[in-house]
């Protein structure tokens, strides 16, 4: 059931987006339908006695479009691939867009594409585990080096980082889109309200402002 704030079929995503999957299942109400993507998704719902002959492909498909009619946001993300990296980088918004957040890290670990963590080892006695743990790139100690230097010191660092990975570096690094799908979490639960379909409309429809001295 999409929500006001979802965004996901501008993100190249939908509520109902197939790619990477064995088996979509559909909420139906009472019961759920199951649509077969591979072969191991078959043998998946065989193996748990469920009927793979009965195609549910029809009643998904209305439950799709019935969706999607109901997604009004949308983000535009056709410029982000042309624009010169360094001047997104020294944009002058990024500044006006972190003054209000708090680095509480939620928009990350909301996020279903945030995948930030730490090592540790710990030891106990003669023995010891190396564990990964989850983090956040929101919070100033994910990045501070042994010897106390942090590259992403201050807030506006750490918010224009997320933005841009998800934003720039992925799309350059990948050409498949965005690093988002578009379901609207982070506004959501963001409590300074800080909106990436707003960051994302300020990075794709940026220009840069001519150097006085290069335009005489």
């Amino acid at each position: 059931d999409p929500h006001s704030t979802c965004f996901c079929t501008t993100a190249g995503c939908g509520p109902f987006h197939e790619q990477g999957l064995d088996v979509l299942l559909a909420d139906a109400g009472d019961h759920f339908l199951a649509k077969v993507i591979t072969e191991k998704g078959e043998k998946l719902l065989q193996s748990a006695g469920w009927n793979t002959e009965t195609d549910a492909g029809e009643q998904i498909e209305t439950l799709k479009k019935e969706a999607e009619s109901r997604i009004t946001s949308s983000v535009s993300t056709d410029k982000l691939k042309d624009k010169v990296l360094n001047e997104l980088y020294q944009a002058p918004f990024w500044e006006e867009t972190a003054f209000s957040c708090i680095n509480c890290g939620t928009c990350t670990y909301v996020c279903p594409t945030c995948w930030c963590f730490d090592i540790q080892d710990e030891n106990h006695g003669k023995s010891g585990i190396r564990m990964r743990n989850w983090d956040s790139c929101m919070y100033p100690l994910f990045t501070i080096h042994g010897t106390g230097h942090n590259p992403r010191g201050t807030k506006m660092h750490r918010v224009r980082q997320r933005f841009m990975h998800k934003l720039k570096y992925y799309v350059d690094k990948y050409d498949s889109g965005i690093q988002c799908v578009g379901c609207g979490r982070c506004v959501r639960l963001c409590p300074v309200n800080i909106d990436i379909r707003n960051v994302c409309e300020l990075m794709n429809s940026y220009e840069p402002v001519a150097d006085a001295c290069q335009a005489a």
